[in-house]
């Protein structure tokens, strides 16, 4: 199938992780005839039962982890909170806003923009009225 980028935007929450996991079982909802035809009730057993090391979901479904860690150092699996300094770097803003985002992640061909190994991600706050968190924007790379 090859590779493909990938990208969701959901509710600001504190805990990036709680926001992750959310996002995962809703996405497994959709697709859940096509993974359940295999006997799979939820992404932990998705994840568990090897298949998307053979077939990725080409989605949030091949991520499981937040993480913290410097820049392109983040592992198969994992999803890097993009800092303040980065997120200049990237959105020419330490508080970037929807529209900013989305301009940003269409400039994702290009091939500067993170991640750039396959099977990982990267989230960063989306910023609303009067600056203050109103999102979590995740997105990533799958391929096979």
């Amino acid at each position: 199938m090859g590779a493909s980028r990938w990208s969701y935007f959901t509710p600001f929450r504190h805990s990036a992780q709680d926001a992750l996991d959310d996002l995962r079982e809703a996405v497994f909802a959709q697709d859940a005839e096509y993974y359940r035809e295999a006997g799979i009730e939820t992404p932990a057993a998705l994840m568990a039962s090897g298949r998307l090391e053979e077939e990725p979901a080409h989605s949030v479904l091949d991520v499981e982890r937040v993480v913290r860690c410097e820049e392109a150092m983040e592992e198969p699996g994992d999803v890097r909170v993009v800092e303040a300094a980065e997120a200049m770097e990237l959105f020419g803003t330490a508080q970037p806003v929807r529209e900013v985002v989305e301009q940003a992640l269409k400039r994702t061909g290009d091939g500067w923009f993170p991640p750039f190994d396959r099977g990982s991600g990267c989230c960063t706050i989306v910023y609303g009225g009067e600056g203050r968190p109103a999102e979590l924007c995740f997105w990533g790379f799958t391929g096979d």
